[in-house]
């Protein structure tokens, strides 16, 4: 097989107009007019055609679907912060227009070890919003998911011009597959919840090197081997770099690229050295991250410290998530959708509950039938290869959250593409005028609701009343849905309201620890809710299952408290900590209780106590924070020599860019120690 290509070819893949967010639609406007004439209809020859009506229908119901979308998500841009908005974006408040605190937010990110500052930088960019307006985080969202449509368009017109389908068919199956990602339900908890920017940036990048990587494959298959191979080391460089810099799953670039190159792209020629090449730039880096994993297997399985699950359960269980997301993409359960989901069954044995035999048997068959098929079915293998692609990391044995909706946000791609060249194949089999009327009717009908139960679920999003009161009553069984529903009203300063979810929580939740601390907290802010038996309270911590807000909520009960809301008296909340700290089931996060206790103890000037416990959480989490607030104890305890040798320990530990970011903090803790020694 031969293959001849003029210069002009992917002449406009190049990505220099993505670069300003809001010019998408210039850019695509640009992309109707320069990019589609070149595009031909066939794999062998992209010949140079003149502009005409296919082209410009398509074109022209794209960007009508892209309107579509901002119509559908505008009522949900009213929303209000969510879940873990608070904890990453707290920090806003202190961000300046100095470039130090725009730099300072960026590089302190606590969602990873990585800090995903490619996100964190955007968010730095809207602190002005922040925590008034999240009006504006959401639309700068809807932005972004807007642009990853385009990209979508775009990667699946190169996809279907390289196996071959004719013009009209790559065009419809373009259009279509697009349409639906944007609009499907199952997107808008990613694009409205503000923090979810993070997985939009990181699609945003591994889209980008998926297009670059496409036009360096197309200059090599033309003899233009040093440009394409630098493009395609471009894209795997600064495309995964980029991505997994917004967020950690962006290394899955290369692994989608394989996937690629082992189905659609299995007959495009490979030059000399490729193999080469993609030892280096896609299996390497698959190896290194291995090895990472392997090292660091002890802090990865920590996680399960405060999990109520097992690595062994979480597998099993992710096979029955998989499955349920399949099912919402299909809208096969069009119902469901959400931002809480940790009620979902867990699976204790392939019997235990006896669905996850089957999920199981489902997940095993459907990835050994696409490795199988790859070269006579490549767009099927293509479409399921892909979606499990997208899983493999937040669906192995890291300790994460069983199931969030956002992790679908690029996988689903496979299952859409593989769904409408499925159904338009199937299309050329019905003859029957009667069967194709009835074929199309049921396939408008189900295309119809992706946009309708979309509507429906961004207008719950703009009316937080109704949405939480929904989460809840959908999900009875989720602590996450009855705490979220307890903080807003909280916020709300509807404290009977508040009550009456904690008092649930208690009732559905009677072994975990947070639905008591929740009534506590409560009972600082009201004097209608009573404070419940401490005593049997104390009692209960002693084996209460830990729960992810449990510190946030302590933190929030020790300041009420020094400001003289809460009845508690210095005893029970020693007591209380004490058992906390020592409860089994926190053993992972009992750095975050010492801290707590020392925190405990500087409110009531007992510095004495407050240093060793502070210690002791150092010595389990060294956080810089921390070592920072030791120095300013030791300083005001006068253990100057002390607080000294703290802090040149600190100035060693520092990487080059926290030393500067801490340098003037630094400098003046040195000279207060100077003045007082």
């Amino acid at each position: 097989m031969s293959y001849s290509f003029s210069d002009k070819q992917f002449h406009t893949l190049n990505l220099t107009g993505f670069r300003n967010l809001s010019g998408f639609l210039k850019l695509f406007s640009e992309y109707l007019k320069n990019y589609l004439p070149y595009i031909g209809t066939n794999f062998n020859m992209f010949k140079i055609n003149s502009f005409h009506i296919p082209q410009l229908i398509y074109g022209s119901l794209f960007f009508l679907i892209l309107i579509i979308t901002v119509g559908l998500y505008w009522q949900g841009l009213q929303g209000i912060f969510l879940l873990d908005d608070e904890a990453n974006l707290q920090e806003l408040a202190n961000v300046t227009k100095e470039t130090s605190s725009i730099i300072f937010f960026t590089l302190e990110g606590i969602s990873s070890q990585l800090g995903r500052p490619v996100s964190l930088f955007t968010f730095a960019l809207q602190a002005n919003d922040w925590p008034l307006n999240p009006f504006g985080f959401k639309y700068v969202n809807l932005m972004i998911h807007l642009l990853n449509g385009c990209l979508v368009f775009w990667l699946i017109l190169l996809i279907t011009r390289i196996i071959a389908l004719p013009e009209k068919r790559s065009l419809l199956l373009a259009l279509l597959t697009t349409t639906v990602w944007l609009l499907h339900p199952l997107q808008v908890s990613t694009v409205l919840y503000v923090v979810q920017r993070m997985t939009q940036l990181s699609a945003l990048f591994t889209l980008t090197g998926l297009l670059v990587y496409l036009q360096g494959r197309q200059l090599m298959a033309q003899d233009k081997l040093k440009s394409g191979f630098f493009w395609i080391s471009f894209s795997v460089i600064f495309g995964g770099l980029l991505a997994t810099l917004s967020k950690e799953n962006g290394i899955l670039l290369v692994l989608y690229i394989i996937v690629l190159e082992a189905t659609v792209l299995r007959a495009l020629p490979k030059p000399r050295f490729w193999q080469a090449w993609a030892s280096v730039f896609l299996y390497l880096p698959l190896i290194l991250l291995a090895f990472y994993f392997i090292a660091h297997i002890d802090s990865l399985l920590q996680g399960y410290e405060t999990r109520h699950f097992t690595m062994g359960e979480r597998l099993l269980t992710q096979a029955s998530v998989l499955t349920d997301y399949i099912a919402k993409i299909l809208l096969l359960r069009p119902y469901g959708f959400g931002l809480y989901h940790d009620d979902f069954p867990i699976s204790h044995s392939l019997l235990t509950p006896p669905t996850t035999l089957i999920a199981v048997s489902f997940i095993v068959v459907m990835f050994v039938i696409a490795v199988w098929v790859r070269r006579l079915w490549p767009v099927f293998a293509f479409g399921i290869l892909w979606f499990f692609a997208g899983h493999i990391l937040e669906s192995s044995f890291i300790g994460l959250v069983l199931y969030f909706e956002h992790r679908n946000y690029l996988p689903m791609l496979g299952i859409i593409f593989l769904a409408f060249y499925g159904i338009l194949k199937l299309f050329d089999y019905i003859l029957d005028p009667y069967l194709r009327k009835i074929a199309i009717s049921l396939s408008v009908f189900w295309l119809a609701l992706f946009p309708l139960i979309t509507w429906s679920q961004t207008d719950l999003w703009s009316k937080p009343i109704v949405q939480t009161a929904f989460w809840v009553h959908q999900s009875p069984k989720s602590l996450a849905a009855q705490s979220h529903a307890v903080v807003f009203f909280l916020r709300s300063h509807d404290h009977a309201q508040a009550e009456a979810y904690t008092q649930e929580m208690i009732e559905f939740f009677p072994e975990h620890t947070a639905p008591y601390l929740y009534l506590i907290s409560l009972s600082c802010l009201s004097e209608k809710t009573r404070l419940p038996d401490m005593q049997q309270t104390i009692r209960h911590f002693k084996t209460s299952k830990h729960d992810r807000v449990t510190p946030q909520l302590l933190t929030f009960i020790l300041e009420e408290r020094k400001m003289g809301h809460c009845q508690l008296d210095s005893n029970t909340i020693d007591k209380m900590l004490n058992t906390l700290i020592h409860n089994p089931n926190n053993a992972g996060n009992q750095a975050n209780f010492y801290h707590r206790y020392a925190m405990f103890h500087v409110f009531e000037k007992s510095l004495g106590l407050a240093i060793p416990a502070l210690k002791q959480a150092l010595a389990l989490k060294d956080k810089l924070q921390w070592r920072l607030d030791l120095i300013e104890l030791l300083m005001e305890n006068e253990q100057f020599d002390e607080a000294k040798a703290y802090l040149q320990e600190t100035r060693v530990q520092l990487n080059p860019i926290k030393a500067y970011l801490y340098e003037k903090e630094l400098e003046l803790l040195e000279a207060r120690i100077s003045v007082k020694e």
